[in-house]
């Protein structure tokens, strides 16, 4: 029995990995579309990946479904692949690093630990985002094009090589 249940997992996982190889690698690797049009779609993934929110994927299709219509395309799957660098597991030391970051450049030294952190926002989140969200918001604002741009060069160094 446990046997099975390490086979279907370890299906279901393949079946994953196939899919996502299939979405997003393969589309990478492919001339059909311009260098461009790929870093594009990079360019969108990693950058919203660092959005200080959760649920990038909704912004990121509602960005594709404007874009769209103008002559601005991207990848809607390889961007939300991107996407996924921020989740469950690493938001919390994300927006920690966030804070950090908005501290070093609006000058300030006074930081908190990351467990006097984490305890400021789980008691009082409101008050937190009140007293440490312009911090918060210039680093994520830091880490969005830093990551955006790197994406998108790189992407485009990847497809003209």
């Amino acid at each position: 029995m446990l046997k099975n249940l390490f086979a279907k997992t370890n299906n279901k996982l393949q079946n994953w990995l196939q899919y996502m190889k299939k979405k997003v690698w393969l589309p990478m690797q492919r001339k059909y579309k311009s260098p461009h049009y790929l870093a594009r779609s990079n360019a969108i993934g990693m950058g919203l990946a660092f959005a200080p929110f959760p649920g990038q994927i909704p912004v990121v299709v509602a960005l594709w479904m404007i874009c769209k219509r103008t002559n601005f395309r991207f990848s809607l799957s390889i961007s939300v692949a991107w996407t996924f660098i921020s989740n469950v597991f690493t938001n919390l030391p994300l927006f920690y690093l966030y804070y950090i970051t908005g501290n070093l450049l609006l000058g300030a030294e006074n930081n908190l630990s990351y467990n006097q952190w984490q305890n400021m926002f789980g008691q009082n989140f409101e008050e937190a985002i009140k007293v440490l969200g312009s911090r918060f918001l210039l680093g994520s604002l830091f880490y969005m094009i830093i990551f955006g741009c790197l994406g998108y060069f790189l992407a485009l160094r990847k497809q003209k090589n």
